[in-house]
């Protein structure tokens, strides 16, 4: 079955596209940034969803962005994105559509849902500097929603909070964020009824498409389980996303996937997602609760398998020490961790949790393996010499000569690993983490 409304869909999407690409560079035509975070929950909603509503009802400049923040913050409902639009028109008009769409689409009922909407009408260089170091902080590090008010408020964003409000901080990080480095996703969105019931797609369809489009497109199949991964679970409108270095490759990828079930509408986000925007290099003494970090050193434990398949050892940088992980979810990458040694001069990426003494790990580079060696007895008379006793030498059964312990073979034990990165499969990865093929 071929999505013939997708077809549809996507030439609105392109023809509107192209229309905004002529506003791109007159800066003087957004009158307003908007940025909105936190209208999902578990059960239901989808801050994505909303974006794309408002971007086809009001006059939206460029595409919208889905900004990826902090994925170790403990009250984060799945991936911790929030988004950001640029929208013409009159300033009361565009507030008042924004805000009445959020508290009909936002998931109120439920006390984790705390939505945040953030309008700014113009960023100078000053306030558009501050705003991005928050973005880098949000994407990082825990920030409080205290925090968040007072950047706001120095840069006199309008700001309305929903509960306890605590999405303007993800609001205020998705209008500042720069993107140096970018990607785009396209997200298909399901009909209503679908919602919470299983996602029928084309097997085969998402394979040719992987097939058709990696690495430009990435992160659609895991090849180690054959699992495919642009179809998330969850009570929600999104049917499937696919990730892709522009967002022409996102659209074409698209077409070539078979949805077996109508597909409402489908929107085009630029995005931080597979920019690696989240680390940052530390010190072990310098992080905090939550934090993403890169760090240098070397192995001070062996690698340790634990109860439920994971696996630990030790690190440190001369600043630290601290123990690294890599979980069950991880597969065949704890079968590289499990090949270092004590010694082994390494950097590690990933995040930390409530107690900065574990990093779980993203990916790591091998910067200089140990050298490891065997003790061998020497030969005589045709054959290896025995053991004379503890630190007595070597002694040949057949002629009685005896050797000293200097006289031992030292033959180099060959590592089963080389020099550069390794990293977590697709099925494991998050949003932010830079694909190697990348």
């Amino acid at each position: 079955m071929k999505h013939d409304l997708n077809l549809h869909v996507l030439v609105f999407h392109i023809t509107h596209l192209i229309h905004n690409i002529f506003f791109l560079n007159k800066v003087e035509a957004i009158k307003m940034l908007i940025g909105i975070d936190d209208t999902d929950s578990l059960r239901g909603g989808c801050t994505t969803y909303l974006a794309a509503l408002l971007w086809e009802r009001l006059h939206a400049v460029g595409l919208p962005r889905l900004i990826r923040l902090n994925p170790n913050i403990p009250y984060k409902t799945r991936g911790n994105g929030a988004v950001a639009l640029n929208i013409k028109g009159n300033s009361e008009e565009i507030k008042e559509a924004v805000l009445k769409a959020v508290k009909k689409h936002a998931y109120l009922q439920d006390e984790k849902t705390n939505p945040g909407v953030v309008f700014i009408e113009a960023l100078n260089r000053r306030n558009r500097k501050i705003l991005n170091d928050f973005y880098r902080r949000a994407v990082s590090e825990l920030v409080t929603i205290e925090e968040a008010e007072e950047i706001a408020k120095s840069i006199k964003a309008e700001t309305h909070k929903f509960n306890n409000g605590r999405g303007i901080i993800g609001a205020l990080a998705a209008v500042g964020a720069d993107l140096p480095d970018k990607t785009y996703e396209l997200i298909a969105y399901r009909t209503k009824g679908n919602y919470g019931k299983e996602k029928k797609i084309d097997r085969d369809s998402v394979f040719e498409m992987n097939e058709k489009t990696y690495p430009e497109t990435f992160d659609n199949i895991d090849p180690e389980t054959r699992q495919i991964l642009i179809t998330p679970k969850g009570y929600d409108p999104v049917f499937c996303g696919i990730r892709g270095n522009t967002a022409e490759v996102v659209e074409r990828a698209f077409r070539l996937i078979k949805p077996m079930e109508k597909i409402e509408r489908i929107q085009v986000f630029e995005t931080n997602q597979g920019t690696d925007a989240h680390l940052r290099h530390k010190k072990i003494s310098e992080l905090k609760p939550y934090d993403c970090a890169i760090l240098k050193g070397k192995i001070t434990v062996n690698p340790q398998s634990i109860e439920g398949g994971h696996v630990l050892f030790g690190f440190s940088d001369n600043y630290g020490e601290i123990a690294c992980a890599a979980y069950e979810p991880t597969g065949r990458f704890r079968d590289i961790v499990r090949r270092l040694n004590k010694g082994d001069k390494i950097m590690v990426c990933g995040g930390i949790g409530k107690y900065p003494n574990t990093l779980n790990l993203e990916k790591i580079q091998i910067l200089k393996l140990e050298r490891f060696y065997e003790r061998t007895p020497p030969r005589c008379c045709g054959r290896r010499m025995t053991s004379a006793g503890k630190n007595k030498g070597f002694k040949c059964r057949r002629c009685g000569k005896r050797l000293g312990e200097e006289a031992a073979i030292l033959r180099e034990v060959p590592r089963k690993l080389k020099l550069g990165f390794y990293e977590v499969p697709p099925r494991a990865r998050r949003h932010l983490s830079k694909p190697l093929i990348r």
